[in-house]
């Protein structure tokens, strides 16, 4: 006898477990003046690749600037998303990423309690949320994300301990 998943959609899923979904700064919150040497390192697409942070020729900026902008900083078991381009492209947080800054091309979802961060990443990384992702993205010429597109990713998901289960099951 199996459980019950649901019908939902990934804004309803994160709303219900305090989570949110938000873009990376503008341009006018941050400027490419507040780059620095040494500093906080800030997540954009290119820094993304295989489901994980790159920290090849990462940017920063500094610690006052990403206080300043401290909605931006990651924690763990958030997922950041490339919001231009290859607009599947994706990255959960893990320990090594938490503090870290998400820059101007991505949005930064957080889970929240109502679903599991790592099933949630295998979850939108089936080929059909792909699929749904790439034809919804705005843009003939460059497909663009944005919060209302990811909020309305249909998920069907199982009761949390089943989550964590499978999560557990496809990461071995």
């Amino acid at each position: 006898m199996g459980s019950e998943w649901r019908k939902t959609t990934l804004g309803q899923i994160v709303d219900e477990g305090g989570g949110h979904i938000q873009t990376g700064p503008f341009g006018s919150q941050l400027h490419a003046s507040d780059y620095v040497d040494k500093g906080v390192p800030v997540i954009m697409p290119a820094n993304i690749a295989d489901n994980r942070i790159t920290l090849d020729g990462i940017a920063r900026i500094t610690e006052e600037d990403a206080n300043r902008l401290g909605k931006h900083r990651v924690q763990f078991g958030d997922i950041i998303y490339s919001r231009r381009g290859d607009v599947t492209r994706k990255a959960l947080i893990t320990e090594n990423e938490v503090g870290m800054f998400c820059g101007t091309g991505c949005l930064l979802v957080r889970p929240g309690k109502s679903i599991d961060p790592q099933f949630l990443k295998y979850h939108l990384g089936t080929p059909e949320n792909q699929e749904w992702i790439i034809r919804h993205a705005i843009g003939a010429t460059m497909p663009n994300l944005n919060t209302g597109i990811l909020s309305d990713i249909p998920l069907r998901v199982p009761p949390l301990d089943e989550q964590k289960g499978i999560a557990e099951f496809l990461g071995s």
